[in-house]
């Protein structure tokens, strides 16, 4: 499925089979308080916090600009990262309804 498939479908998170990590994905913006948001997060714990040193989640894609021709997205089913709650990460302010 495409990025907005997902969107439309509220489905939180997505992740590419092709990933090398099985518990990286991406968490969709579903619903802010002001309306839908154009960020979605990239969370990959140990890749991010060991490889790239840098706070997982903290890594974005702009949803707006979803690519059609990028038709293989998954839903995410496997374990939530912490680090959607960290208090600078925008997944704090989703609501899931």
């Amino acid at each position: 499925m495409t990025i907005k498939e997902a969107l439309d479908k509220r489905i939180p998170r997505v992740r590419r089979p092709m990933w090398a990590s099985p518990t990286a994905y991406l968490r969709l913006p579903l619903l802010f308080a002001d309306g839908v948001g154009p960020w979605a997060e990239l969370y990959d714990d140990d890749c991010q916090l060991h490889v790239l040193d840098c706070r997982p989640g903290s890594q974005r894609i702009c949803v707006l600009l979803d690519d059609e021709a990028i038709t293989d997205f998954e839903t995410y089913t496997g374990p939530v990262s912490s680090y959607e709650q960290h208090k600078e990460n925008f997944a704090r302010t989703y609501a899931e309804n």
